[in-house]
């Protein structure tokens, strides 16, 4: 070998040095002493990375030794996207909810449960009232009357909201009724008063001439008694909103009960003749007198088979 040819060989082997192989492990070598790009960066050569590969197949092995360099564990810095938490939503199916309620009104006071069956337009809510109280006495034909009112009532409602807001339409019925009056009778020795049409005076007690004693008895007013009745009424309040949980509920209306009833028990002695304390043509009460006055009150009650319904409340959303 001559002394010309080394150098030729030296340019040779200089050459092979820098052939696409070794320049890439080189490129690869020096970025690794390098920081990393920022994510910006390395997405924007992604990007033209793709573009440059579906140009042309003779720059397809460059391409991709970038994407191998670049897709490397550790050095992909590329974020994805932030997730974003589901919006929670309220389900659109009958009986998907459930709320409570208290109200106050005439029949006392009560609570209700609805749930939905078409979710804003139709509820199915069902309740019950109750109270129980002693008015003063009340002097009927002369007669005291003393007791405890009770009202005892559970009904089943549809709620309709045309507009699908609050104002709604309620139709059902009062499934369970037990409203009414239950009472002692008495009339004070040597009062008048009147069963059937016939004044009587009340005889005081005497163990030889009357040992039944004055005018006393019991009797029971009943109103409708525990019949299934139809009610309807208009109101306020959805108690499954659409947004929030507490509503404030409002309802008037009526409920149809059967013809009122009134029995009258009575015992002691009444005398038809009074007079400078003496006491004549005594004795029982006539049965006949009893029930006439019965019929004659009970037709004076006859306009509550239309029992007024008035409450106002609460209503609470669960779910």
């Amino acid at each position: 070998m001559s002394r010309l040819s080394l150098p030729i060989f030296a340019a040779l082997a200089s050459a092979l040095a820098l052939s696409p192989s070794t320049a890439s492990a080189q490129a690869i070598a020096a970025l690794d002493n390098q920081a990393a790009p920022a994510p910006a960066l390395y997405a924007e050569l992604d990007r033209t990375a793709g573009i440059s590969s579906s140009s042309s197949s003779s720059n397809s092995s460059s391409n991709s030794n970038s994407e191998a360099l670049f897709e490397a564990p550790g050095r992909r810095l590329v974020s994805a996207p932030a997730q974003t938490a589901p919006t929670a939503t309220r389900s659109m199916h009958p009986f998907s909810g459930l709320a409570v309620g208290v109200k106050f009104g005439l029949a006392g006071v009560g609570f209700d449960v609805a749930t939905p069956l078409v979710p804003q337009r139709l509820n199915l809510r069902g309740g019950a009232s109750f109270i129980s109280y002693t008015p003063s006495t009340i002097v009927v034909d002369n007669l005291n009357v003393n007791g405890a009112i009770k009202f005892q009532n559970a009904d089943i409602m549809l709620d309709v909201f045309p507009f699908h807001g609050r104002f709604r339409l309620s139709a059902g019925a009062t499934i369970y009724n037990n409203t009414g009056l239950t009472a002692t009778l008495s009339v004070p020795t040597g009062q008048n008063f009147s069963v059937g049409g016939t004044d009587y005076y009340s005889e005081p007690y005497n163990a030889t001439t009357n040992p039944a004693g004055p005018i006393t008895g019991a009797g029971t007013f009943t109103f409708g008694g525990n019949n299934v009745v139809p009610r309807v009424t208009i109101g306020t309040g959805n108690m499954l909103p659409k947004k929030g949980r507490i509503t404030f509920q409002s309802e008037i209306g009526f409920e149809y009960f059967s013809a009122p009833t009134v029995v009258y028990n009575i015992t002691g002695t009444g005398c038809q003749n009074y007079n400078a304390g003496v006491y004549s043509n005594c004795g029982p009460i006539p049965q006949s007198n009893i029930i006439s006055e019965q019929n004659m009150l009970q037709g004076d009650l006859s306009d509550l088979r239309f029992f007024p319904i008035v409450s106002f409340g609460l209503g609470f959303r669960i779910h």
